[in-house]
């Protein structure tokens, strides 16, 4: 089960689970919340995909006095009976949900007589929220069979569950994402000679879209210092009724993320952007440092591939960027939404040292994401039930 349709993040992953899921023992099928380019993806594969549109993921960290959360929840409720008939209809052994936002369905997989997994890919931040962490830590330990997580810090939300956790990593395979990339046209000009930034969040408020362009346009004033900003496109439209809609409110005095970063790219044009790419080693193979500024702490998979291609990285200290650099050797972090340091991080940081440290020991990290141990791991545990 996934509750997203289009591709990328938690999709992506998914799609290498059912890659190297053997299918001599498994029949998959992919339960989605609607159609979109994850269903031709995931068809692609030879494998069939059903649709349950009254899916509901529990709010991420969002307080229960808010309406839209109350709401969220009484639809979750209502949607169990058409989740237990896609069960029935297709027969269905094993549950295995691709993020624990979707917890809820634990109990009603169960109830079906299915075995159940549940994949935890959260930071749920401790001392936020605990009455909602609380209720998925309850169902884990009651309803799952099996949980995996993705790293250490999720592991630890699910401790009194520890018998049935194991991690494996969201591995790392750049062997299909290299393609030659002439940043001289992105950039219209000779970057032979230029530092070039690369951001490649888009426009995700999480991402720090915002901040990350702001830090750079009023801060880096060297000529030979540029930006490419990856997931955006500037042409896309901004018209139209919810275009129009936006406008208003930004104007109002309304925090509009995309208007505010727009803002900033149009005036800097030492900024580029260009759309979000699955070929991304030849764009971090020639960039001077990968920028990161996470508004709200997960995990930071591009952070772990800058340092296998060989490339610097600037980003925010998290559990999860200390676990995927060494902790903290091979990148340089600064204090979480902290501007001023990140600032300072992206003045003081030793670009010819940190290619040195990351050559020598970036073999850690490939070891933490190799698609072999993990993919052993991940198999190890679909197929022990």
């Amino acid at each position: 089960m996934h509750q997203a349709s289009s591709v990328g993040g938690g999709s992506y992953c998914l799609l290498n689970i059912l890659k190297v899921i053997d299918r001599h023992l498994w029949n998959p099928i992919v339960c989605l919340l609607d159609d979109g380019s994850l269903r031709v993806e995931v068809e692609k594969l030879g494998i069939r995909v059903v649709f349950f549109k009254e899916m509901r993921c529990i709010p991420y960290n969002h307080s229960l006095l808010k309406k839209s959360s109350l709401e969220t929840y009484y639809k979750i409720y209502y949607s169990i009976p058409a989740f237990k008939r896609i069960l029935q209809e297709n027969k269905i052994d094993v549950v295995y949900l691709n993020n624990m936002m979707l917890y809820r369905y634990l109990q009603p997989a169960k109830e079906a007589g299915c075995k159940t997994i549940m994949h935890v890919r959260e930071h749920w931040p401790e001392g936020e929220n605990q009455i909602q962490l609380k209720w998925a830590q309850k169902a884990a330990k009651r309803y799952s069979d099996k949980l995996i997580a993705i790293n250490h810090y999720s592991a630890s939300m699910f401790s009194e569950s520890s018998d049935k956790m194991t991690i494996v990593y969201d591995w790392i395979d750049l062997s299909a994402r290299y393609e030659k990339v002439d940043m001289d046209k992105i950039f219209n000009e000779d970057t032979s000679k230029l530092k070039i930034f690369l951001y490649t969040g888009g426009m995700q408020k999480i991402k720090g879209a915002y901040e990350v362009v702001k830090i750079f346009s009023e801060t880096r004033k060297h000529d030979d210092e540029r930006l490419l900003f990856m997931g955006y496109d500037m042409n896309k439209p901004t018209s139209g009724r919810k275009g129009l809609l936006k406008k208003i409110l930004y104007k109002l005095g309304f925090d509009i993320n995309e208007l505010k970063v727009r803002a900033i790219i149009d005036k800097d044009k030492r900024i580029k952007c260009i759309p979000a790419t699955y070929k991304i080693v030849d764009y971090i193979k020639q960039s001077y440092c990968m920028l990161s500024y996470f508004t709200i702490p997960h995990a930071n998979l591009a952070l772990a591939e800058s340092i296998i291609i060989g490339t610097p990285v600037i980003a925010c200290l998290t559990e999860e960027s200390l676990e995927y650099s060494d902790n903290g050797r091979l990148a340089n972090l600064f204090p979480f939404q902290n501007q001023e340091e990140f600032s300072n991080c992206i003045d003081s940081f030793n670009h010819e040292e940190m290619l040195k440290i990351i050559e020598k020991r970036k073999c850690v990290i490939e070891k933490l994401f190799s698609p072999e141990d993990n993919i052993e791991r991940l198999n190890s545990v679909i197929n022990r039930l």
